[in-house]
């Protein structure tokens, strides 16, 4: 399935700039722009777009608002100049990357290919058949290696960048991949609890508003994810 796109910029040249690169893209059907934050909602619920990029100052509304207002889960990568922004983006599970101006070829295919490694591995049937209802384990790779980690042994996961450490009580094991390729891997008993942490809520020893403890780990809670722990919490004790 070939990406088709939608670039949200009151800049001309920045879309123009986007398309343009989604033109030399094979994996990309198409890209069209909207110039601001309401002209991008319409699009997103009358069109069949898979891939957005979205602004983070828009003339109407801030990019994060209008990453609360939008109803689909769209992926988005965002474009900004805002280097604030740029690491706060990952509080949101849509966004995938972040872009920040001026723009080249080769970090914009950087993030073509990231959005396609993660629907590769999470639609293909040939690996989507291979992941059972309930799985045990999973393979990461570890530098040339390929690692088993038991999720039973599993306390967290810690994303750092673009690589993920999987802790247990005897050992870190760190793997290049992004939380997203792994998340719906996991069972559902892990639970995210920050944008940098998942864990293990049958590991978990205490919890207060702003963090959990897994014995000598302390693990931030932020306040996007205290509802989706409260609601574990109260499902646990029912």
């Amino acid at each position: 399935m070939k990406l088709k796109c939608l670039v949200i910029d009151d800049d001309p040249l920045i879309c123009d700039l986007i398309k343009h690169f989604c033109s030399k893209i094979p994996e990309v059907d198409y890209c069209i722009a909207a110039g601001s934050g309401q002209d991008g909602l319409q699009v997103l619920t009358s069109q069949d777009i898979n891939l957005t990029f979205l602004d983070f100052n828009l003339p109407d509304m801030k990019g994060d608002y209008l990453l609360e207002l939008k109803k689909s889960s769209v992926p988005v990568i965002m474009v900004t100049s805002e280097a604030d922004f740029a690491a706060r983006s990952y509080d949101y599970d849509e966004v995938y990357d972040f872009l920040v101006k001026p723009i080249s070829f080769d970090r914009f295919q950087k993030a073509i290919n990231r959005i396609l490694l993660v629907k590769r591995s999470t639609v293909h049937p040939a690996l989507t058949a291979k992941v059972p209802e309930n799985p045990e384990f999973i393979f990461i790779k570890d530098g040339t290696r390929k690692v088993k980690i038991i999720f039973d042994e599993l306390l967290f996961l810690k994303s750092e960048g673009n690589y993920i450490s999987f802790v247990t009580r005897d050992k870190t094991t760190l793997s290049l991949m992004t939380s997203r390729e792994i998340e719906d891997k996991l069972p559902p008993h892990f639970i995210r609890v920050h944008r940098s942490y998942i864990v293990n809520m049958q590991k978990v020893d205490s919890i207060s508003s702003e963090e959990l403890s897994i014995g000598k780990y302390e693990i931030p809670v932020s306040q996007k994810h205290r509802k989706e722990v409260s609601d574990y919490i109260g499902e646990t004790e029912t």
